[in-house]
């Protein structure tokens, strides 16, 4: 994950869904500092912190697809020297692992073994780097 540090200046609109537990929306737009995060996806417990003209500390996942196939978003804020986390990386982490695995096993079976188990071992280990920066934030 990556840590993006600088004032807030503009939250574009986006596209809103129903979680289940909590809504998410997928912003058009995120500008923080110098750098514009485009479709970056924020949860509704989150986006209570994420105002424009604060000073804010964002850990931002891009995940092991880099946007392809999975959405870029927001996993912790820190605002006002308070932080705040999203409880869905574990879970999410958990369940990335298990399908990205189980892809990579099947197509690197057939050619090697090892391969496939060393593939599913890089799967594993970028997940739980991930959720480990998480706790780290």
């Amino acid at each position: 994950m990556k840590v993006i540090e600088g004032d807030i200046g503009l939250v574009g609109g986006g596209t809103w869904t129903d979680g289940g537990g909590g809504g998410k929306t997928v912003l058009s737009v995120l500008e923080i500092g110098d750098q514009q995060l485009k479709k970056i996806l924020l949860t509704d417990y989150l986006a209570n912190y994420v105002k424009p003209g604060k000073h804010a500390r964002l850990l931002v996942s891009k995940g092991l697809s880099r946007g392809i196939i999975t959405r870029p978003f927001i996993a912790a804020v820190e605002v006002d020297g308070k932080k705040y986390k999203t409880d869905q990386v574990l879970f999410m982490g958990i369940l990335k692992i298990a399908l990205y695995s189980m892809a990579a096993f099947v197509l690197l079976f057939s050619f090697s073994v090892p391969l496939a188990v060393l593939a599913c071992a890089g799967i594993a280990l970028y997940y739980v780097r991930d959720y480990m920066d998480l706790r780290r934030f």
